[in-house]
């Protein structure tokens, strides 16, 4: 009794003190609404049903102007329970001890005060209204799911998995990714102990639930608010945005529509007149990419829905009607323009993956740049040093490096993934961030566990 009493008012205590430190930077620096966050409250029908019902929940409850700040609150509890989560989790799981629990705990606050003193945004996601305000937080639960999946093969943990991709696609398409690492991991979990059929139909299985329940969340999001059974409709443009910011006057010719031939030249001439194309980009794959995030969501955002909306207005589109006839503009074109923009699609693409790469653990920047290389490879050479330690290891050494290079595949997906739609900005990576620091600190004070040089006392 007295270790469970213990334990809980550690428990307690790490709760309290991680909604402290979360709270803070609320009271601090307020409610940051960020460029999208009136898209969101405004339910925009470009936008993923997640977040916005989120946020009408708390003004449903508190009123317009309170429910906006109940919402960060609620954001704020949401990511305590996150940072309590993953340090309890991976103390667990790893026989850290009191020492290596705190250094988890530690880096989890770390990525937070590198955003609100470091990094260019100077706030904490958590007090901000965008997606990454919760969705950090829920991606933190859905990687345990993973884990529980990976080393215990549990029921609880494979539904869990399930329900928290569900939920972080309906918050940000991105999030597309979750269905790519729950399948390689179902995989290569089960494929010994249940046999490749038996592994193949679990991974199936999950994706159409996933699939299947994400499209009846957003259709009928969109039916109850506009009257119809439609995705949004950033669904059809995919990487429209990346491909006419790519694209120039003699592609016209793919469009076969005339009506959308039309558009495109518009879409093109207002571009040009901001700047919004690779011509203007400057030279070096930093140069380009930080032109690319600059143009992307004012192409998207700015110009192609407006000239499409204006369209729908001469043509007397009605209400119910437009989004359909929106996703089959853009989707249309985005089909027409694949192939002729492929060639310089490539190369922003292979631009992206190292912006991306190098974001995801350090800022982009001439010297920081051979910085993340460096960690990189000091990362892999830990996990081959405790790969070679393996003869004299602890139970636990093998499930240490299978988390390292789980967190590093689900690196590449998120990268890989985010590079084909969109830009590899901060906040697209900071995900597995975290992450990458903790499966690294984990290898530590495994390593050390195992060589016998540091002894762990007690358990969280």
């Amino acid at each position: 009794m007295q270790k469970k009493q213990r334990r809980a008012v550690v428990y307690i205590a790490l709760f309290a003190l991680s909604l402290a430190f979360y709270l803070v930077w609320y009271f601090i620096d307020g409610v940051i609404l960020t460029e999208d966050a009136s898209s969101y409250i405004n339910m925009q029908s470009d936008r993923e049903p997640g977040y916005c019902l989120y946020l009408l929940l708390f003004r449903t409850v508190f009123g317009a102007k309170l429910g906006i700040h109940a919402a960060v609150i609620g954001q704020c509890v949401i990511a305590a329970v996150a940072a309590c989560a993953i340090t309890v989790g991976l103390t667990k799981l790893f026989s850290l001890g009191y020492l290596g629990g705190a250094g988890i705990l530690a880096i989890q606050y770390g990525i937070t005060l590198s955003n609100r003193f470091v990094a260019q945004r100077r706030y904490s996601y958590y007090n901000s209204i965008e997606t990454e305000g919760l969705a950090y937080s829920l991606w933190v639960f859905y990687f345990l799911c993973i884990l529980g999946i990976l080393y215990q093969k549990d029921k609880k943990s494979f539904i869990g998995a399930i329900v928290w991709s569900m939920v972080l696609i309906s918050i940000r398409k991105q999030m597309l990714i979750t269905v790519v690492i729950l399948l390689v991991v179902i995989l290569f979990s089960y494929l010994k102990t249940k046999g490749w059929k038996k592994a193949c139909i679990c991974a199936l299985l999950s994706c159409v639930l996933i699939f299947a329940g994400t499209r009846f969340v957003e259709c009928g999001y969109n039916y109850l608010l506009r009257g119809t059974f439609a995705p949004h409709t950033g669904d059809s443009s995919f990487i429209l945005g990346t491909e006419l910011y790519l694209a120039d006057d003699t592609m016209a010719q793919v469009i076969m529509d005339d009506n959308d031939r039309r558009l495109f030249f518009e879409i093109l001439r207002r571009s040009d007149d901001n700047d919004y194309h690779i011509s203007y980009a400057g030279k070096g794959w930093q140069s380009l990419t930080d032109h690319y995030s600059e143009a992307y969501d004012r192409i998207k955002f700015d110009i192609v829905m407006s000239v499409i909306r204006e369209d729908q207005d001469e043509r007397g589109i009605p209400d119910a009607e437009r989004e359909v006839d929106y996703n089959r503009i853009a989707g249309t074109m985005m089909r027409e323009l694949l192939a002729p923009c492929l060639p310089r699609l490539a190369k922003l693409y292979f631009c992206n993956l190292v912006h991306g790469f190098v974001t995801t653990i350090l800022k982009v920047q001439s010297l920081l740049n051979w910085v993340a290389l460096l960690l990189y490879l000091f990362y892999g050479a830990s996990i081959v040093l405790l790969h070679q330690a393996q003869k004299r290891a602890a139970w636990n050494i093998a499930n240490s490096i299978y988390f390292a290079l789980l967190v590093l595949f689900a690196i590449a997906v998120n990268v890989c993934f985010t590079s084909l739609t969109i830009y590899c900005q901060m906040r697209y990576m900071l995900y597995n961030t975290g992450l990458f620091y903790q499966a690294w600190w984990v290898m530590i004070i495994t390593y050390l566990q195992t060589a016998d040089v540091g002894r762990h006392g007690g358990e969280l």
